[in-house]
């Protein structure tokens, strides 16, 4: 739902993508279910543009990303969710995570972090 990666490219200067695999969510492991997973498309200041899921239960895990591109939301807002665990909604959350990942462990992260140590 919502735009495309190829169609983001071309209407927006800044394009980033989120994912996540079906493959590490524990419910889907249980549920023997682990094909597929979880693509977002985000632009600039985390804006969600666009979202694909492929996999079991797709229909239901695509509803938040439906509301968050209505509400024109960040990706932010889906990082402050509280799921229930073990679920297979949970991979939301992960493909979220995943877009701030490089900058929670970037060097000047790590750096801010062994400065602020010391105090």
């Amino acid at each position: 739902m919502g735009l495309t990666e190829e169609d983001a490219r071309k209407i927006h200067r800044k394009v980033l993508i989120a994912r996540a695999e079906l493959a590490h969510n524990d419910r889907a492991v249980t549920d023997r279910q682990r094909q597929g997973g979880i693509k977002i498309v985000v632009g600039s200041r985390g804006r969600i543009l666009g979202a694909t899921i492929a996999g079991a239960h797709a229909g239901e895990l695509i509803l938040p990303w439906v509301m968050a591109l209505k509400q024109r939301a960040s990706l932010r807002s889906m990082t402050d969710l509280i799921v229930p665990y073990p679920t297979l909604s949970e991979i939301s959350k992960r493909a979220a995570g995943a877009y701030y990942a490089p900058a929670l462990f970037s060097r000047g992260t790590r750096l801010l972090v062994k400065v602020l140590s010391r105090f």
